[in-house]
C-alpha cells in the first residue's frame, strides 16, 4: 500500500515584488519538495487565486495598497487535489482546508512582522 505524505512548510518571503521572486520560491518548493508551503510577507494587493502550471498561490493581502503585510499559501499541482478551501480573515491572516486520510485539517497563515 502506497503511503500518501503531504509535506507542508513555512517562509517569511519578506516581499514578492521584487523580480525574480516568484521564481525562487518555484525553484525552492522543488528541490525542498513540500507541496504545500505558508508564505508571510508578500506584500501584494488584495487577495485571490493565482495559478500557474506547476503551482497555484492563494493570497491575501492589504486590498488598497501594496507593501505592507500579505499572507498567502503556495500549492504544488499535485497537491490541488487536496485543497477543500481557502478563507481570507484579513491582510496578516488566512486559512486553507486540506483534505486529509482520515481527518480534514485547516492550516492558518499570520504574519510574522506585524507592525
Amino acid at each position: 500500500m502506497k503511503k500518501e505524505l503531504l509535506d507542508i512548510g513555512t517562509w517569511s518571503v519578506n516581499t514578492m515584488l521584487k523580480a525574480g521572486k516568484m521564481q525562487e520560491i518555484e525553484d525552492q518548493i522543488v528541490v525542498s519538495q513540500l507541496q504545500i508551503v505558508a508564505l508571510q510577507e508578500i506584500r501584494w494587493r488584495g487577495y485571490g487565486l493565482l495559478k500557474k502550471d506547476k503551482y497555484s498561490i492563494y493570497y491575501s493581502c492589504n486590498p488598497n495598497t501594496t507593501g505592507q503585510a500579505g499572507t498567502g499559501f503556495i500549492i504544488q499541482k499535485s497537491a490541488t487535489n487536496k485543497i477543500l478551501g481557502f478563507e481570507r480573515v484579513s491582510d496578516c491572516i488566512c486559512k486553507l482546508r486540506v483534505k486529509g486520510k482520515f481527518y480534514n485539517m485547516t492550516k492558518k497563515c499570520i504574519c510574522s512582522n506585524r507592525r
